[in-house]
């Protein structure tokens, strides 16, 4: 008998698929783990709560009104407070006259889940357990229900390394006669 032969009469050693489970297991929980810092990352901000003060729900038509975005951060490390949006919604029957403190720039934005409006950009930056307030003034345009959403952008430090822009969003109903 050849040495060529007996090799071949031993029985294979087999291995299974245990290295492979061991993988797909291993491949599984990362995946799941970067899925769930993305989900939280991309979640409301815990840092800010947003309060928006009106001094009338009720307007008339060509009247002037103001509403206070008062914006706290409640983290422990500051943030840069990016902007504020007025969905379109809104802008259909009010427009904005100024702001206190005045705005950079004023972009529209439109995209299909998350619908039109547009933003204010302020680039202002907070310390922590400050409160910020921005005062719209705004005229209502003509009559009808508005409602939409006021929004609060911010940007902060995830683990001191990576700056994360974040929003934050408070209803708005104005009724214009």
């Amino acid at each position: 008998m050849s040495p060529r032969e007996r090799v071949e009469d031993r029985p294979r050693r087999r291995r299974g698929c245990w290295p492979l489970l061991w993988i797909l297991t291993v491949l599984v929980i990362c995946v799941g783990a970067v899925a769930g810092l993305l989900i939280t990352l991309a979640g409301e901000p815990n840092d800010i709560r947003v309060q928006l003060d009106t001094n009338r729900r009720t307007v008339a038509a060509n009247e002037e009104f103001t509403i206070a975005v008062n914006v706290e951060n409640v983290s422990l490390d500051p943030v840069a407070l990016n902007g504020v949006g007025l969905d379109q919604s809104l802008l259909d029957g009010l427009s904005v006259v100024r702001s206190d403190p005045p705005f950079r720039s004023i972009t529209e934005r439109d995209y299909p889940i998350y619908g039109a409006w547009s933003e204010f950009s302020l680039d202002q930056d907070m310390a922590e357990g400050t409160i910020f307030t921005l005062t719209l003034t705004l005229t209502a345009t003509q009559p009808g229900l508005y409602e939409g959403d006021v929004t609060v952008w911010i940007e902060n430090d995830v683990l001191g390394i990576v700056p994360v822009s974040r929003a934050r969003r408070a209803p708005l109903e104005i009724q214009v006669q």
